[in-house]
C-alpha cells in the first residue's frame, strides 16, 4: 500500500515539521509515500538539516482568490468561512487526483495551514480510502491569534478527529485531550531521534578541562520561551557564581535576543550542524530545556513536544526543565524523574534548582541514567518509524527501515 502525506511544510523544510516528516518517511521505500505540499522544492534541499526524500513530490496550486469585503455585523465570519471553505475544496480536488494517480490506498492530513486537513479529508472520502490526522499541535488552538479562524476550526475539528481511521500524536498529553475533548483514541508516536549519535560513553563536561560551567541550549528561540530565559538570567544572577553562563547554540543574532531581554552571562554560538549537537549537548554541565509560561499561545506550549527534548534525555546529562506545570515537558521529566523541573515562575527556586544540579553529582548521574532509559524505551527512531508504519497500515522497508513490531 501507498500513502499520501499531506503537509504545508515537507522535507527539506528547516521546520520541526519538516523535520520530523523526514525521520518518519525516511524509513519507508520510496514507492511507499508520496508528498503533497502547497511549498515547491527545487534541488536537494542545500545545507538544511533535512534534504529532500526520495519519495514523489507534488505541489498543489494556490486556492482561489479570497473573498476581501464583508467586515461589518459578523460578516468577517462569514467572509473566512467562504475562504476556508473554498480553498478546502480547490485543494482536495487535486489532492483526491493525486491519490488515484498514484494508488495511494490512505491519506495522512498534518496540522499546519488551516485548509488543508479538512482538505485532505475531503480527499479521502473523494477517494474512498482511509484519512489519518498527524497531530503536530492541536488543529484549533493554532488559530488562536483570530477569533474568525478559531470560530471554523474549532467547528470543523470535532468532524475532522471523529472521522478519522486512527488520530496520530506526538505525546500523551495530546493524547488524553482528544479523548476527554471527541472521544477518540490516538496513537501515540513520539517526536523520536536517532540514538545511535547518542550511543558512546557520556563525554565529560567541558568544565572539567577549563573550569567554565556550561548550562547548555540548542535550537530556536521564540515566544514560546522568552519569559523562561529571562527567569535563567535572574536565577544566574541570585546564583552568584560567574564561572556559570548560559550557552546558546541558535540561529538568533545577539541583537534579538536582546531585544527579548535574553543578555548578560550568555555565549551565544554560531549555527551548527545537527551532526554537531550530540557532541555539544554531551559536553553541557546542564542542558537547560525551557518553555514560556506567558506566551501568546498557551495551549500549543503544554502540548509541545519539542524534539531537543529526546535529544536531551539522549545526551546523558543533568537536564534542568523549567516550564509550567500543566505541559509535556514538565510532565515527562517529573513522571520519568530524569531531569530537575521547575514549574513555577520564581527565580529563586529556579536557581536552587540549578545549583542542585551544579552540586550534587550522585543526583545528576541518577538523574542522567534514568534519562538514557527513557530515551531507549520512548524516543528511539526505529520504533517509531515501525509504530507509524503500522498505524497507517504499512510494512515499512527501504534505507535505515523500521522494524516490524
Amino acid at each position: 500500500m501507498k500513502i499520501a502525506l499531506v503537509s504545508n511544510v515537507v522535507p527539506p523544510s528547516r521546520t520541526g515539521q519538516g523535520v520530523i516528516i523526514h525521520r518518519m518517511l525516511r524509513g519507508l521505500a520510496p514507492r511507499d509515500y508520496c508528498l503533497i505540499s502547497t511549498e515547491r522544492h527545487e534541488g536537494d534541499g542545500g545545507d538544511g538539516p533535512v534534504g529532500k526524500l526520495p519519495g514523489s513530490y507534488h505541489h498543489l496550486p494556490p486556492p482561489p482568490d479570497e473573498i476581501k469585503r464583508g467586515h461589518r455585523l459578523g460578516l468577517r465570519f462569514l467572509r473566512d468561512g467562504a475562504n476556508i471553505y473554498a480553498a478546502a475544496r480547490r485543494h482536495a480536488r487535486h489532492i483526491a487526483r493525486i491519490v488515484e494517480a498514484e494508488g495511494c490506498g490512505a491519506v495522512v492530513g498534518c496540522t499546519g495551514e488551516l485548509a488543508l486537513m479538512p482538505a485532505a479529508y475531503l480527499a479521502s472520502r473523494r477517494a474512498g480510502v482511509p484519512f489519518y490526522p498527524y497531530i503536530f499541535d492541536h488543529f484549533s488552538y493554532r488559530e488562536a491569534w483570530s477569533e474568525t479562524r478559531s470560530f471554523w476550526a474549532r467547528r470543523m475539528e470535532p468532524l475532522l478527529m471523529r472521522r478519522a481511521e486512527r488520530v496520530i500524536v506526538l505525546n500523551e498529553l495530546l493524547r488524553d485531550d482528544l479523548r476527554e475533548r471527541f472521544g477518540v483514541e490516538s496513537a501515540v508516536v513520539h517526536n523520536a531521534i536517532d540514538l545511535s549519535a547518542y550511543a558512546d560513553a557520556p563525554l565529560a563536561p567541558a568544565s572539567a578541562r577549563d573550569g567554565q560551567v556550561r548550562v547548555v541550549f540548542t535550537g530556536d528561540i521564540y515566544e514560546a520561551h522568552y519569559d523562561a530565559f529571562r527567569n535563567l538570567l535572574a536565577a544566574l544572577a541570585a546564583l552568584g557564581r560567574p564561572e556559570v553562563k548560559l550557552h546558546l547554540y541558535t540561529g538568533k543574532t545577539p541583537e534579538e535576543l536582546a531585544a527579548v531581554g535574553i543578555g548578560g552571562p550568555v555565549v551565544r554560538h554560531p549555527y551548527l550542524s545537527l551532526a554537531e549537537m550530540p557532541r555539544v549537548q554531551m559536553e553541557a554541565d546542564v542542558l537547560f530545556l525551557p518553555l514560556a509560561f506567558d506566551s501568546p499561545f498557551p495551549e500549543l506550549v503544554r502540548t509541545s513536544a519539542p524534539t531537543k527534548l529526546a535529544e536531551y534525555l539522549a545526551a546523558r546529562r543533568p537536564v534542568l526543565v523549567h516550564a509550567p506545570a500543566a505541559s509535556f515537558p514538565s510532565w515527562y521529566f517529573r513522571g520519568h524523574d530524569c531531569g530537575v523541573v521547575v514549574d513555577e515562575r520564581d527565580p529563586e527556586k529556579l536557581a536552587a534548582g540549578l545549583a542542585r544540579l551544579l552540586d550534587d553529582a550522585e543526583l545528576g548521574r541518577r538523574l542522567a541514567d534514568n534519562a538514557w532509559a527513557r530515551a531507549r524505551a520512548d524516543f528511539d527512531l526505529d520504533e517509531a518509524r515501525a509504530d507509524f508504519a503500522r498505524v497507517v497500515g504499512l510494512d515499512a522497508g527501504g534505507e535505515g527501515s523500521a522494524r516490524p513490531r
